[in-house]
């Protein structure tokens, strides 16, 4: 397995594929915009305070749409990161729940581990998923720099022993998991425009 998981080892392990979940609803506006991170779909919609801030720092328990007179109707994912669970969690971080969670809606995320991507799309039987291929060695093209990879899914904490940290996200080439776990999951701070140019197949119908 490779040591620091740079670009290459990337591409050479996952067959240069990365994924991305979304609802068949959200296709027309990720065509326009691109993937873009709850904070940013946040600032597009432009929400008042102070939901802007609860919708980014609370832990959301249910979907929530969002309503714009040019952008129409987006929904926000509801999250499984609950203070029960995520305060203990953070113990030790430095982190306290609400900048977690503002951390985690910072970013768009895309999964490297497709048995984990089949998971999470089969988390809600009552919510169809779509799952798009990106060309992974484009995506790290444009944004390697910034991305960060983890060995875990950041935004849900199912059990208070599931420990977190700012230390778990390691830039591209320099990935070092203390366990010597693989990276399965990439995220990318505030947007991925110019999806068109990502996709290894058509577009989904909506």
């Amino acid at each position: 397995m490779p040591g620091n998981w740079d670009a290459a080892a990337l591409v050479a392990e996952t067959g240069g594929v990365a994924w991305h979940l979304t609802s068949r609803a959200a296709l027309p506006m990720l065509r326009r915009h691109g993937l873009l991170s709850a904070q940013a779909l946040v600032a597009l919609f432009e929400v008042a305070e102070p939901a802007a801030t609860e919708l980014l720092e609370a832990n959301r328990d249910r979907f929530v749409a969002l309503h714009h007179p040019r952008h129409g109707t987006v929904e926000l994912r509801r999250q499984q990161m609950w203070d029960s669970k995520l305060v203990p969690a953070l113990e030790g971080s430095g982190s306290t729940a609400a900048q977690w969670r503002r951390h985690i809606n910072g970013h768009v995320f895309f999964w490297l581990d497709p048995t984990r991507l089949e998971g999470l799309r089969n988390a809600d039987p009552a919510r169809p998923q779509v799952a798009l291929r990106i060309d992974l060695r484009r995506l790290l093209d444009r944004h390697g720099a910034a991305a960060r990879l983890t060995p875990i899914n950041t935004g849900a904490v199912r059990h208070p022993r599931h420990r977190r940290s700012l230390a778990d996200w390691h830039p591209i080439g320099a990935y070092a998991d203390p366990r010597g776990r693989p990276p399965v999951e990439l995220a990318i701070p505030g947007a991925v425009p110019d999806l068109q140019g990502l996709l290894l197949d058509p577009w989904p119908q909506p």
